[in-house]
């Protein structure tokens, strides 16, 4: 897993429907662990920080956002024995200018948790 990878995978929490997860964070090289945000359809979206629309992604065929509540500090190494497992999907990666609009995001959004935004800017470069 790298920054700006993307995944298809369920939601915590029991969904059964798969989001499209995106790394906004590189792998940090001894705990393995990154930061993943969830693509969610944007109508009664809450959380309307980051719009995506068709063509910011190969995946993304209508109008959707990005759920900063939703967003999770995860363990590389596993996600990589779930998706060779096939209990997630690799997809296209994002965009450089997707991705630091993502990232942007993480920063501006109400939603986002305090643990995951310190995370977050612990692990970009400065």
């Amino acid at each position: 897993m790298d920054c700006g990878d993307t995944f298809l995978m369920p939601a915590p929490g029991g969904a059964v429907t798969p989001h499209l997860w995106i790394v906004v964070t590189q792998p940090d090289p001894q705990t393995h662990l990154c930061a993943i945000v969830s693509v969610t359809t944007l109508r009664n979206s809450k959380d309307q920080t980051v719009i995506l629309r068709p063509g910011d992604h190969p995946f993304i065929r209508h109008d959707s956002t990005i759920f900063y509540g939703d967003a999770m500090i995860v363990d590389a190494l596993r996600l990589e024995s779930e998706i060779a497992a096939g209990l997630a999907l690799v997809r296209e990666r994002c965009s450089k200018p997707t991705l630091k609009l993502l990232q942007a995001g993480v920063v501006a959004s109400p939603f986002t948790r305090p643990k995951i935004l310190c995370f977050c800017r612990e692990h970009w470069p400065r």
